[in-house]
């Protein structure tokens, strides 16, 4: 959601005085937050509320929520809105803003995209990142258009969240929602102020695929004109989930909002906040090298199908190569020989050894083409992306793991396990049962141990999605895993599962295999 935050107030200064540039000051005197962050913190809130309020059944479903939190986005935006009147708000928006009686009114303006990131951010999967950003889209903006806009950005900000490629995202934005065949140096001198979803969205997701870095998308943003502050609110959001946000940018923006905006922004870090990963933008590409894939009916190893040239151009421009790596080595005492690189041992190592590692095997694909994919094929490249992971979650602890397996005629089994001060708790229960949860209790001793052996699993490196697009019907389950810092990761499969499934059933004590 800073993202959106941070476009809006570097783009405030620009939206009726384009900028065809890159180059600019990020942030000057002249800049302020407009109703696009007060419109996103408006959202943030009402996400907020209605998920703390939540009563779900034993599927997870709460009947209620959709209506709730369709009232709390109308509370908010107009209860927030009402304090910051001069903030930029269109004629018919300020209208609905100050009715009291507000009705949605078949807008397809941007606004529906500039405001919707916090749905996004707070979704556990795709699905949910569309519908929440219609729930909160349709109370003004119930036009196809605005919720068209309104959906493509959360679900684009919930991909790049979850880990997807950028070629991925594009794949998915253009099957469902807009072509994207232009490039921004193409359009940049035609291209118009414009305020409606068709107009800015696609736009601004291109500028976020074109992009190296955070800074970067926000710099293409303004260099397109039109509509400055909106258009880079929203590549703000996708590029925030996924490149991340460096901290002095971050803190500078922080300074521009005020103690109410900054106590909503602070409620919602709480809330949903994800700690930084400084290696995100490569250690994504885990999953895809370590993976087997099912592919018309037969298993594959995902490196069969890795995506090469979208690895080497993320390592390219993401700032990580170290460029002193052959010094840093020789600290290691580790040669430049590509043997004695891959036999490395890592499990010690600080951040700039592995990314000195990494670099030497980038230089020597350099003088000798093809010797990348060697450092692929024998795992040192998955070894190095595991221990960057590993240094990005070094202090996270698992709360609470939820875990839903079943198919469509044999019913779900339902398994909770939550860990406690004084032990752990894991309880089952049958869907269509009638009989009680089943619970068992763990004392102190036990629950730490089981807590040790989940965290050798390291589900973190798992792919979001495992399906097997052959079959209509068997095993689906569905896994949740919440920490003490307020991630929660959400994981998913059907007649699919990955390489270290069955570890994590055992440590359930759940009898059967999969896969």
């Amino acid at each position: 959601m800073l993202g959106a935050i941070i476009g809006d107030i570097v783009g405030s200064r620009f939206e009726f005085n384009n900028h065809r540039s890159k180059e600019f000051d990020l942030f000057s005197e002249d800049c302020y937050v407009t109703d696009d962050s007060v419109m996103t913190l408006a959202i943030a809130k009402a996400i907020m509320e209605a998920t703390n309020n939540k009563t779900p059944n034993i599927r997870g479903y709460d009947d209620g929520f959709n209506a709730s939190l369709s009232g709390l986005a109308v509370k908010y935006m107009q209860e927030i809105g009402r304090k910051y009147p001069n903030c930029g708000f269109g004629g018919m928006f300020s209208q609905w803003v100050f009715s009291m009686n507000p009705e949605p009114y078949n807008s397809f303006g941007n606004g529906a995209a500039m405001r919707v990131s916090p749905a996004g951010f707070a979704a556990r999967d795709e699905w949910e990142a569309v519908e929440l950003a219609e729930i909160v889209t349709e109370v003004t903006h119930n036009h196809d258009e605005g919720i068209k806009g309104a959906q493509a950005t959360a679900l684009a900000v919930c991909m790049a969240r979850q880990g997807a490629l950028k070629s991925e995202i594009r794949k998915r934005i253009e099957r469902d929602y807009y072509p994207l065949d232009f490039f921004i140096d193409d359009i940049r001198s035609t291209y118009r102020f414009n305020e409606t979803c068709q107009e800015t969205v696609p736009q601004a997701i291109k500028c976020f695929l074109e992009s190296t870095s955070f800074e970067d998308a926000i710099r293409i943003a303004i260099s397109l004109g039109g509509d400055s502050d909106t258009i880079a609110a929203i590549v703000g959001a996708i590029a925030a989930a996924y490149y991340g946000i460096p901290d002095v940018i971050k803190e500078t923006a922080l300074s521009y909002l005020d103690s109410e905006l900054r106590a909503i922004y602070d409620e919602w870090e709480a809330f949903a906040g994800e700690k930084y990963e400084q290696f995100r933008v490569i250690t994504k590409y885990i999953c895809r090298i370590s993976d087997t894939l099912s592919i018309n009916g037969t298993i594959e190893k995902g490196m069969d199908y890795f995506p090469y040239w979208e690895f080497e151009q993320e390592w390219i421009y993401s700032g990580l190569p170290c460029t002193e790596y052959g010094d840093v080595l020789a600290e290691m005492g580790v040669p430049l020989d590509s043997k004695r690189i891959i036999e490395k041992e890592v499990s010690t190592l600080g951040s700039e050894q592995v990314l000195a590692l990494i670099t030497a095997a980038f230089r020597d694909d350099h003088f000798s083409n093809g010797a990348l994919l060697e450092y692929l094929n024998c795992g040192a490249i998955l070894k190095w992306l595991k221990r960057l992971k590993d240094i990005d979650w070094e202090d996270r602890e698992i709360i609470k793991i939820e875990l839903q397996i079943g198919g469509y005629f044999a019913g779900y089994s339902f398994y909770r396990l939550v860990f406690k001060p004084d032990g752990a708790e894991l309880s089952e229960n049958e869907m269509y049962s009638n009989e009680a949860d089943k619970v068992r209790h763990f004392t102190l001793t036990a629950s730490e141990a089981l807590k040790k052996r989940l965290s050798t699993i390291h589900t973190e490196y798992w792919s979001v999605d495992y399906l097997d697009p052959w079959v209509l019907d068997g095993e689906q389950w569905t896994l949740f895993i919440y920490y003490t810092d307020g991630c929660a990761l959400k994981y998913s499969g059907s007649n699919a599962y990955p390489d270290n499934w069955n570890d994590l059933l055992e440590a359930f004590g759940i009898e059967g295999r999969y896969g």
